[in-house]
């Protein structure tokens, strides 16, 4: 089960051919999820454009056609337990990355995303990148 970063799902609404080639690939079983955090993000991006309603009805279409993850009790331990540890090599990573991290890895899923140096740090999390 994957789950789905920011820069694949805006990849994604953009029809990416590379994208939507993977989508189409994988087996019907599989599930595809993303993170709040990320329907957070691109409800920001729709917001800091001059028209926002046409992409604020994208990104309400997306939401209705994927699972979204929310951030749990379990999410909250690894998130606290992540983030002391990066601090303590004096290593930073954004909130949100450390949450979708968080998410996902306390679910045992694997990260499809395209900023791999962010979050190669984090030991054991499984990536995957589709737009390579």
């Amino acid at each position: 089960m994957y789950v789905l970063d920011t820069d694949h799902c805006i990849e994604l609404l953009r029809d990416n051919p590379k994208i939507v080639l993977k989508f189409r690939s994988l087996h019907k079983d599989t599930v595809l999820y993303t993170t709040i955090i990320t329907i957070a993000e691109l409800l920001y991006g729709a917001y800091r454009l001059p028209n926002p309603q046409e992409r604020l009805k994208e990104v309400d279409a997306f939401q209705e056609d994927i699972d979204v993850l929310g951030l749990d009790l379990a999410a909250a331990r690894v998130y606290g337990r992540l983030k002391s540890e990066l601090a303590q090599k004096g290593e930073i990573l954004t909130d949100n990355d450390l949450f979708i991290a968080s998410i996902v890895s306390s679910r045992g899923l694997v990260l499809v995303t395209h900023n791999s140096q962010h979050y190669k740090r984090i030991i054991g999390l499984k990536l995957e990148d589709w737009v390579k």
